[in-house]
């Protein structure tokens, strides 16, 4: 994080506020997320929903503003999954540009991975019985020991217990997130201060498990694009509207081109299998054809695909963009890398 922040509250578009958060200036647009039913996954999701934000709310500059104490941490690691990306907090008064951070938390060295695996660790004091603990701060050599970094980044479930600061909490989780981070961010459970101890190796009941916050918010923002590219897809006949034909037009186009400027190849002859556009999606980075295409020139990644896609709708889930957008990148050779500036880093 800079030491020096470039941005005021005022130069913000959206201000995401949850109960307890600090005022919003005149003239920010304001969501505030209410919880809804069920257990605190399951509220937090609803509140998304309920909230009737959309991927494309967080193509603009995004800040959440966090309330005092742990539990923004929570709604603060759904937004996360549901942009798509890391967006900036407000918290104890000061603005944290979490948006221009280093996402390669590989940066911090660490000691080896450790030659028994870490079924629990704990970051953050103070320190349980029966949990590997280590600490972050100013104590430590460049913020992160060696130590440190090694327990953060192998362990395969790490729990955070976050410092009382509202501001230094989401800095930590910030770090922790990058520090574990494989393909993308991963996220830790957050203590609540009432876990059991010791520490069973499968014992789930070891806080809030903010990783499965954020794929289950990461899963709603699959939902909406799909919604929206089955809109895009079910298209009428041209109705002589040369936006209409546009995009029908762009529908046509070989599926086998808009992956190369995806960025994505074909290892076999026969051009069927492709690496999918969407490695961030993997947890192996995406190495390898997982991609089927399929002579209606339709193509479909297991993974990431419940159905097969056509090029509009393909070109919308991966680089999280509209059907006009779409049509443009598509047909419109001399604006792929103007287009490319605008890819969603989910």
């Amino acid at each position: 994080m800079t030491s020096e922040p470039m941005h005021t509250l005022a130069d913000y578009a959206l201000a995401i506020r949850i109960e307890g958060s600090p005022p919003v200036p005149e003239g920010v647009k304001t969501v505030d997320l209410i919880p809804g039913d069920g257990d605190v996954i399951s509220s937090t999701i609803g509140a998304l929903r309920s909230s009737e934000l959309t991927p494309a709310d967080f193509r603009s500059q995004a800040i959440f503003l966090a309330p005092t104490g742990r539990h923004g941490l929570v709604a603060y690691a759904a937004l996360c999954g549901f942009a798509g990306r890391r967006i900036d907090a407000y918290a104890d008064g000061v603005i944290l540009e979490f948006s221009r951070l280093d996402h390669d938390g590989g940066l911090f060295p660490d000691a080896g991975r450790p030659d028994e695996a870490l079924a629990w660790a704990q970051v953050g004091e103070p320190f349980a019985d029966g949990v590997r603990c280590v600490s972050l701060g100013p104590g430590q050599p460049g913020l992160v020991s060696r130590e440190a970094a090694t327990v953060i980044r192998y362990a395969a479930r790490l729990r955070m217990v976050p410092p009382d600061s509202t501001r230094d909490s989401l800095a930590m989780f910030a770090l922790v997130a990058a520090l574990r981070r494989r393909s993308d961010d991963r996220f830790p459970f957050l203590s609540t201060g009432e876990e059991p101890v010791p520490v069973a190796e499968d014992d789930a009941d070891q806080g809030i498990d903010l990783e499965k916050i954020r794929r289950e918010a990461i899963r709603y923002r699959r939902e909406l694009r799909l919604e929206r590219g089955r809109g895009a897809g079910a298209m009428a006949p041209p109705s002589g509207s040369p936006h209409d034909e546009r995009i029908l037009e762009a529908d046509t186009v070989d599926i086998r081109t808009l992956l190369r400027r995806l960025g994505s190849s074909s290892d076999g002859p026969d051009q069927s299998t492709w690496r999918c556009p969407r490695p961030h999606r993997h947890g192996n980075g995406g190495e390898g054809a997982s991609m089927n295409v399929y002579a209606d020139n339709r193509a479909r990644c297991p993974q990431c695909d419940a159905e097969k896609l056509g090029p509009i709708r393909l070109a919308l889930d991966v680089l999280d963009i509209t059907p006009d957008e779409a049509a443009c990148f598509i047909l419109d050779s001399d604006r792929v890398v103007d287009m490319c500036a605008v890819r969603a880093d989910v």
